[in-house]
């Protein structure tokens, strides 16, 4: 029974802060969800890598279809796989921050900032520039958090167009595909993911087809692909 209302319990937890704290209706105003609706351009983002053999194999598929992309990266897989994420940047992706350690308990917390600090710091080391682009983790923005964020010189990076290639088993590709389309506006961010924290080996096959099967299909529908920072037309790195 104590299980029962255990799982009953972070059920209606993750209710209440996905609705209060996270994209499009949540984040108190922090989040920037999308790009000027005028301009038929999308920017692709991946969340929770680098990962082997998920972001290898993404960042050859989008170098195929010259496609440039904005990875918001785990301090902690970044420091497992530095060349990933120096290859990432030397083919002109951007390279944002999702934290340290990829923990809602940092953001919920009114105090401390290593999470955002130490994520930085790992990113720097590796590509020489320190980012000015940050994704929570699970997307729960609090006040404080966003307070901080911007205090460092963030831009604070939501969605409106969100995937379920998170899911275990992911939907088929074609489904990934066809949602992503249908719900895509002049201006949108997509959110899918090349990694998950605390596992060595991320295998993504889902996600990387239905980019490869999403990427022709929006520019049969008249849309260029652009990074995060071009989209929202801020800086990718900080001075």
């Amino acid at each position: 029974m104590q299980a029962v209302l255990k799982r009953a319990a972070r059920a209606t937890v993750d209710r209440v802060g996905d609705e209060l704290l996270r994209p499009p209706r949540g984040g108190f105003g922090y989040f920037k969800n999308h790009g000027p609706r005028t301009e038929r351009a999308v920017a692709l983002t991946f969340d929770d890598g680098p990962s082997r053999p998920a972001t290898e194999e993404l960042l050859a598929r989008l170098k195929e279809l010259a496609v440039p992309a904005t990875f918001f990266c785990v301090g902690l897989n970044v420091e497992k796989n530095p060349d990933l994420v120096a290859r990432a940047h030397e083919a002109g992706h951007v390279i944002a921050s999702h934290s340290m350690d990829h923990r809602r308990a940092c953001a919920l917390s009114p105090f401390g900032e290593a999470h955002i600090a130490d994520s930085e710091r790992a990113i720097e080391r590796i590509i020489g520039k320190r980012p000015a682009l940050y994704r929570p983790p699970w997307g729960w923005l609090t006040p404080w958090e966003g307070k901080r964020l911007t205090r460092r010189g963030y831009t604070v990076v939501g969605w409106d167009v969100f995937t379920l290639d998170w899911q275990t088993p992911p939907p088929p590709f074609t489904e990934i595909a066809a949602s992503a389309r249908r719900e895509v506006q002049p201006g949108s961010i997509v959110l899918f993911h090349d990694g998950r924290t605390f596992q060595d080996r991320w295998e993504a096959p889902a996600t990387i087809e239905a980019v490869t099967s999403l990427i022709p299909a929006l520019r049969n529908d008249g849309y260029r692909f652009v990074t995060v920072a071009e989209l929202l037309r801020v800086p990718a790195y900080r001075a």
